[in-house]
Order: C-alpha cells, then sequence, then structure tokens
C-alpha cells in the first residue's frame, strides 16, 4: 500500500510543481495550429486524392489530424519526462526526494504514469478540437477504442523512458539539448504521423518501421478509422514488447544513477 501512496504522492507532486503549465497549453495549442495550417496548405497540394488507411480512403487533414494525436503523445512524454528528471537532478530536489521515503523504482513510476495521463488527456483534447478535419471518415467503437489507449499510452511509456535514459546519462545541458532535438527530428519526419509509408523508397519505408512512432501513430489511426487488421495486432505486439524492454533499461539506469 505505501508503494502505491507513494507512487500517486509523486505524481501529485509532478502535477503541482514540477511539470510547466505553460508547456502543457503550448502541448496542445501547437499540434492544433499545426493541423489547421499545415494541414490545409498541404490539402490545396495534394487536391482531392485521397489516402489510403486500411480498407478506406481519407482525406489528407483526417490522415494529419489523427498523426498528430500520436505524434503528441512523443513530444509530450519526451518533453515532459525529460523536463522532470533533468531538473530534479540540476536543482537537488532527486536528492531531497530520494532521502526521504520515496523509491528511484517510485520516483520512475511516478514520472511514467504523469506522462501518460498528461499524453492521454492532451490527446482526448486535440481529438475534440481537430474533429471538424476529420468528421467524416472518424469511426470510434467499443473494439477500436482500446488500440488508441493502448498506443498513447504504450508511446509514452517508450519516449518517456527513453528521454528517462538520456536524463540519467547526460551530463551537460547543452548535450541534452543537441542530443533530444536531432533525436526529435528523426523520430518526428521519419515516421507515418504526416505522410504515408506506402511508396516510399525501400530504405526510408525500413527506417520508418525501425521508429517506434510509426507503430504508436499506425495503431492509434487504425483505431480512430476502425481500421484494425492482423499488421496493426503484429504492431501492438512489437510496439509493447519494446516499451517494456526501454522501460526495464530505465528503471536499472536511475537505479544505478549516483544523485
Amino acid at each position: 500500500m505505501s508503494l502505491v501512496n507513494n507512487t500517486l504522492l509523486l505524481v501529485y507532486r509532478n502535477f503541482v510543481a514540477a511539470v510547466d503549465k505553460t508547456f502543457l497549453i503550448w502541448m496542445v495549442a501547437f499540434p492544433v495550429v499545426y493541423i489547421f495550417i499545415v494541414g490545409y496548405a498541404y490539402s490545396t497540394l495534394i487536391g482531392d486524392r485521397g489516402i489510403s488507411v486500411g480498407s478506406i480512403t481519407v482525406t489528407y487533414t483526417s490522415f494529419l489530424t489523427s498523426g498528430v494525436i500520436g505524434f503528441n503523445a512523443m513530444n509530450g512524454s519526451s518533453a515532459v519526462a525529460g523536463g522532470i528528471v533533468w531538473n530534479d537532478k540540476r536543482n537537488g530536489m532527486l536528492q531531497q526526494l530520494l532521502v526521504m521515503q520515496f523509491s528511484k523504482v517510485q520516483y520512475i513510476v511516478g514520472n511514467l504514469i504523469t506522462i501518460i495521463l498528461v499524453g492521454l488527456i492532451s490527446a482526448a483534447l486535440i481529438m475534440i478540437i481537430g474533429f471538424p478535419t476529420m468528421y467524416r471518415n472518424v469511426n470510434i467503437t467499443l473494439w477500436s477504442l482500446p488500440y488508441i489507449i493502448y498506443a498513447l499510452a504504450m508511446g509514452s511509456v517508450f519516449f518517456g523512458s527513453f528521454t528517462i535514459i538520456l536524463s540519467t546519462k547526460i551530463k551537460s545541458s547543452e548535450a541534452h539539448s543537441v542530443i533530444n532535438n536531432g533525436l526529435f527530428l528523426f523520430f518526428t519526419f521519419v515516421s507515418s504521423a504526416f505522410y504515408p509509408a506506402q511508396g516510399l523508397p525501400t530504405p526510408l519505408a525500413i527506417a520508418f518501421y525501425l521508429n517506434p512512432l510509426t507503430y504508436i501513430v499506425d495503431i492509434s489511426r487504425a483505431g480512430i478509422f476502425s481500421q484494425i487488421t492482423t499488421f496493426t495486432n503484429i504492431q501492438v505486439l512489437i510496439l509493447g514488447a519494446i516499451s517494456v524492454a526501454v522501460f526495464v533499461i530505465a528503471t536499472r539506469s536511475m537505479v544505478n544513477m549516483k544523485v
């Protein structure tokens, strides 16, 4: 019981004191601006041609909005998890927490619960605000909804854990910023968040499917449009396996980190 109570106390502390409220607003505002400006701007180039998602064809704005929802899980979890750990290390807060009744495992689990909640809430807001861009294609059912939640939760676990690993290993703020920004560009643009993987040159298509964001976006998009296939279920298994693996590595990194 103390394990659960301590973890929930850390989650409460993260929301009250550790998470930047301005960033939470920006987390929703930036994707929404992207959807309504970039989405409609690119649509003029694409014209009336639709984009295939499973057995249906959707407009580019629908495709982009569903992709941004998955992208937001990466963006938010990376920034929130990395920011909490990095600021706690720099300000000495992590050391203060660890000399109290909290353990390193409770600390990392509390951070991951925080980013999962942030990711799900922000995704729901983006879906509501962006609904006018994809209302003709949305078909969320009781069967497909768990796929959306799973993709966003596992995506938050993967990128949150990945960022925590970086935060425990990197010593300087400059290196932390450069590496994070470089990886962010790769994960963002070498994925199916903004354009489909079909028809790409083989090396680039392979790179797409080495990127966990592609699995997050594909699974959540399949859930939004109710286009669940055997390949979607394979992606579910892959995303779950790599998320658990990275979480274990992040936990070990945190436990072995000298404070």
